[in-house]
């Protein structure tokens, strides 16, 4: 077995599709314009819904960038998952050609698979309407990460994590797990999710969306809005990176994951949970909290996430807490799902290599009862070296990772 403490996983490439557009360019410009990308839902027939505002992918051209076999092929949210993988690769500049793709993995987090498929099938059986029965075989929660494998003709590991809205965050921590154990050298790894009507219509029964914007840790916040999309990042083992030549300056130094065991949807008030996950993977990375300078946030700007989030962090950093800066992104791209944590990773990616934190959209009149540094109004200027970025989801999963600047 490889010494865990030789094999490190650095990030050397970043994808994403995204309401705010396709790329991380687009991504990273609205993050720091402070630009939202949330908008009242088209893709479906909204009637009767109390909540409509969704962060869609706008005007989504698929023929522009794949070719019509892979349109075929593929459903829509494998088409996002292959354009996010593909950029990232480029981004990296590998070419799975020259590398073994034996030691290639997948790692494609998602939260609902190919439910698009699951209602048009739906609709088909209820109008009389033929429906090719091969489209089903993209309605598993898996399809999404093994096609993806297909298309890259990449047969290292391919696992698909679905631990909810934690989803992403996993993602990222999996492949720093298998990279110490010498079970690959590279790895796509990301999330995908699509909006559809199934995940509106739940979320609106919940009573956990919005009627206007997403305000996380605003005094005025009363629910989250559904986004779609793709982010996907190449991790590589850190000397099969430096040997091709790759950028190497960030790390994934840690991960952690925990479970609250209270409720299948509300989270544990008190962030024992959130806590728990947030030691576990500063722990992992060698790193005290007063290593920490920026915090990724879940943020949903639902009224109990976002408070048992305060807890959590003050629980972990005490007095420190408020001193550390901090941010959400869901009021730009709205909650992406089983794409959340990755998004989350590329943004950290960026602030890492740029030295500046964007705005958490939304948050106008910060709630009395957090105490923490929230980034609000304009991007902040801050040269930083270590994140921890931290994600909590349905059914009480946590999950947190440390990124750090690295030493090329």
């Amino acid at each position: 077995m490889n010494d865990l403490s030789v094999r490190k996983a650095v990030l050397t490439g970043c994808g994403s599709l995204s309401p705010l557009g396709s790329g991380v360019p687009a991504l990273w410009d609205a993050l720091l314009a402070g630009r939202s990308g949330l908008a009242p839902i088209r893709s479906f027939d909204t009637t009767g819904y109390t909540h409509v505002v969704g962060g869609e992918i706008k005007d989504f051209a698929p023929a522009r960038v794949l070719s019509s076999d892979e349109i075929h092929r593929l459903d829509r949210v494998g088409q996002y998952a292959l354009i996010a993988a593909r950029e990232a690769l480029s981004d990296a500049a590998i070419d799975l050609r020259q590398i073994n793709r034996a030691r290639v993995g997948v790692i494609l987090a998602t939260t609902l698979g190919g439910m698009l498929i699951g209602e048009a099938y739906h609709r088909g059986q209820r109008s009389g309407t033929p429906f090719p029965a091969r489209q089903l075989l993209h309605f598993p929660y898996y399809a999404v990460a093994t096609r993806l494998a297909r298309e890259l003709e990449v047969r290292g590991p391919v696992v698909s994590p679905s631990i909810a809205c934690a989803s992403g965050t996993h993602a990222v921590g999996l492949a720093l797990e298998f990279i110490r154990r010498g079970q690959g050298d590279v790895f796509i790894v990301g999330g995908a999710d699509a909006i559809c009507e199934f995940v509106v219509s739940g979320f609106n029964c919940l009573r956990a969306t919005t009627a206007e914007m997403v305000r996380p840790f605003d005094a005025r916040r009363n629910g989250l809005a559904i986004g779609e999309g793709a982010a996907v990042l190449v991790v590589e083992e850190a000397s099969h990176a430096h040997t091709r030549g790759a950028r190497t300056d960030v790390e994934i130094a840690g991960t952690g994951l925990s479970g609250d065991a209270t409720h299948m949807t509300a989270p544990a008030r008190d962030g024992a949970g959130a806590a728990r996950a947030m030691r576990g993977a500063l722990a992992d990375a060698a790193c005290v909290p007063q290593a920490v300078e920026f915090i990724s946030a879940h943020g949903t700007g639902t009224v109990y996430n976002d408070a048992m989030e305060v807890a959590a962090i003050a629980a972990v950093f005490g007095e420190a807490a408020g001193a550390i800066p901090v941010n959400s992104i869901k009021g730009v791209i709205g909650h992406t799902l089983g794409a959340a944590g990755a998004f989350e990773a590329i943004m950290s990616v960026k602030i890492l290599r740029e030295g500046l934190i964007p705005p958490t959209v939304g948050c106008e009149q910060l709630d009395p009862a957090c105490p923490l540094d929230i980034v609000r109004g304009q991007p902040r200027r801050c040269e930083v070296k270590t994140i921890l970025s931290t994600s909590s989801a349905f059914a009480g999963n946590n999950a947190a990772v440390v990124l750090r600047r690295s030493c090329q």
